[in-house]
Formats: structure tokens, sequence, C-alpha cells
């Protein structure tokens, strides 16, 4: 039997856009073994029942003092056919320096020098370019042959239990109040639905006050509030049997792909549809796209959250309300959830993504390069940078990384 390795050392978010590397090395009766911190070993284990975990407790300063570790000791008793690292961090790269330089994926330390896997490498020369590849993808596409797209999550469908909303993104920042009372009002109207769960944390109880008056008496009237510390177990529990969840770009929106709950996503900020957004069929994304994004989320802006205020316009408001008609608002696309051989991509059906060509031939180069598409005796515009010439010319050091290895 073969056995692989995946160390995941992210956030709950990178958790579970490690799912389809973890499903392709699973295939065919591999055995999969998955490295997580502490805090995210309840979650592994409920997520990825069928891999052997070994949960990493505290960080370590040294290599030395690694090796001394319960889970270095268990994992250097294995013996595997790859290993894939996933992220750059000290933590990640001194575990990586556990394993020989031969079985590596992704990122890895070797001799005291840090390398890169080429597929990684090329797409950091071009993936700021409107970030035209899910994480999940890029780290699937570490894999020789990853399961296809439609494998992964299941086709999203609604289930019953209402709408439920999540009051804040990622960054912990939420909609103005107003905007996101007019969203979830225009959502209700659009589904028929009456009956709203709003997920937040402990100390949301003050949005929420403000919020509930500003919903339609009905939706108030059936608003359940689960702005409590609820464990993870439950809240996936919960978010399996609503209709839609109306989300910014956070953890929980990635829990309702994993188990098929429709999506109706707002990505504002630094936050980018194509690069986080949900994974499989079935999901809605809004994506502000005004001239100061991208930015990094902050407690001030001179632009006064203009890419959040966009979605309160009544002109989109109508839209997601089901009111359609020909004067869609500027600084907003509407995107629904589309697959294709390298992954998840997303359809623009409201707006005009101004660099629509551009991704496209990127997602191009990208299937040329895993061996999905043939080989063009042409470059794409805007893909010129995909490759460089060590690429190729010195494939001993393409394999382990660093430009100038």
């Amino acid at each position: 039997m073969k056995k692989y390795c995946v160390i995941q050392l992210g956030s709950l978010t990178d958790l579970f856009q490690t799912k389809r590397l973890i499903l392709s090395l699973g295939k065919e009766q591999g055995q999969v073994h998955l490295v997580v911190p502490e805090s995210l070993q309840e979650q592994a284990a409920i997520l990825y029942p069928e891999v052997v975990l070994h949960v990493v407790s505290g960080e370590a300063q040294s290599l030395e003092e690694l090796q001394r570790s319960p889970v270095s000791v268990a994992l250097q008793q294995e013996e595997f056919t790859a290993v894939y690292n996933l992220h750059e961090t000290q933590q990640n790269m001194l575990l990586s320096s556990l394993f020989s330089p031969k079985i590596m994926k992704g990122y890895w330390q070797h001799d005291e020098r840090e390398y890169c896997d080429t597929w990684l490498r090329c797409l950091s020369r071009v993936q700021g370019r409107q970030r035209f590849l899910n994480v999940m993808d890029r780290w699937a596409h570490l894999c020789e042959a990853p399961v296809p797209s439609h494998m992964v999550n299941p086709i999203a469908m609604r289930k019953g239990g209402g709408i439920g909303v999540v009051l804040r993104d990622v960054t912990g920042q939420t909609l103005p109040v107003e905007v996101l009372a007019g969203c979830v009002n225009a959502v209700c109207t659009a589904s028929r639905e009456a009956k709203v769960i709003l997920f937040g944390e402990a100390g949301d109880e003050e949005l929420v006050k403000a919020l509930l008056p500003l919903l339609k008496e009905k939706v108030a009237a059936n608003a359940v509030d689960r702005c409590f510390d609820s464990s993870f177990e439950e809240d996936m529990k919960s978010i399996s049997t609503l209709d839609m969840l109306v989300t910014a770009d956070c953890s929980l929106m990635h829990a309702a792909a994993h188990v098929g709950t429709p999506v109706n996503a707002f990505f504002h900020s630094s936050a980018w549809c194509m690069e986080n957004g949900p994974y499989g069929l079935g999901h809605r994304v809004w994506q502000a796209d005004t001239s100061c994004a991208p930015c990094s989320a902050s407690s001030s802006c001179a632009e006064n959250y203009s890419c959040m205020h966009v979605f309160g316009e009544e002109q989109l408001q109508r839209f997601l309300a089901g009111k359609i008609d020909q004067n869609y608002p500027q600084g907003v696309t509407g995107y629904v959830s589309m697959l294709d051989e390298v992954g998840v991509t997303y359809m623009p059906v409201f707006g005009a993504e101004e660099h629509a060509v551009e991704r496209l031939a990127l997602r191009g180069v990208a299937s040329e390069f895993v061996g999905i598409a043939k080989l063009s005796k042409t470059v794409a515009a805007g893909c010129a940078n995909f490759y460089a010439e060590q690429d190729w010319l010195l494939p001993h050091c393409s394999k382990f990384g660093g430009d100038d290895a």
C-alpha cells in the first residue's frame, strides 16, 4: 500500500481546501497521513475520518527540537511515497526537513535551503492577475492525477431548513448592517423563505440587535440566533440542513460547499472568488470589482468601504430579489460556479468581467502544464511570464524548486 503525507498547518479554510488533494491521494486504496496543528485536530477528524491524523503541538524553534517531538518520531517511522507540504511557514519548512527531498512536493527545506515545486513557482509568477486558479485546485494538481472536480463536493441543493446568514468574513469584518439587512431581505424574497439562522460569535449580540429591526417583520420574527460558542460539529450539522448560506469569504462558506448547501457569497476587499470561492456546482458569488480593489481589509478605509456598500445598491438588491432587468449596477459582477478539466471556475452572468480573456488564457496554460490539454505552439496574451528558462533548461534544478538552484 502506498502511503502519502500531507502537511497542512494553515487555517480551517485551508483544511477545507485540502479536500481534493486528500481524495486524490486516497483513491486506489492509498493511505493518507494528515499533519495538522492542535487547533484543527477536531475539525480534521470530522472532515477526513479516513486519514491517519498527526497533531503538531506548539511550535518548534529548531530542527533538533522538532526531531524530539512525538509527531516527528511517528512520521519518520513511516515510508511515504510522497510528502505534500502546502505552506512556507517556519514550522512547515522544519517538518519538511524530516524527509528526503526526492519525495517532497510543494515547499520544502534541505540542507538549510528552501525549495519550491515547479508548478507552484510557475503559478506564483502570474497568480496576482485576477487569481485565476482556486486554492483547492492549486494543491490538488501537485499530484499526478487528481480526482475529477465533480467528485469533490456534492451538487448544491436546497435542504428545507431555511437561510443561514454568516455575520463576519474570514478577517472578522462584517458588511455595514444596513447593507447586510438589505441583502438578507432580498434573498428571502427571491427564495420565498422567512426562516433565517444567524451564524456569529459570542460577542455579536449588539450586531444582531442592530440587524433584526432592519429585516422584514416576518423574517425578523423567524430569525434564530446562533451567535454563541458552538462546536464545529454542531455548525456542520446545522449548515447541512439549510436551503442556502448567505455569507462572505469564510470557513463556514467552505463548510456549506463541503456538504452541498447552496452558497450566496459576497466577496470584497482582498477576497476573490477565483481563488477562494465555494467549490462545486450550484453556488453564486457577487464579486465587488471597485477600482480600489484588491486591498488589505482594515478598520479604516479612504474609499469609505465602497466595495462593501456596492452590495447595498438598490439595483443589485433588485437582482438579489429575483427582479431582473437591464439596469445592472456598476462595481459588482455576479458569477455562478462551474467546473472544467482544471477544477472549479466561475462564469459571469451579471455584469462584465474585465480580465476574463486573460484569466481563461491562464487557465489554458495551466491545463497544458498539468497535462490536461495539448501544448500550444503560441503563448496567449498575458501568459508569457508563466514559464521561465530554468523550468526546462535546468531540469535537475527545477525538480528541487528555487529559480537559482
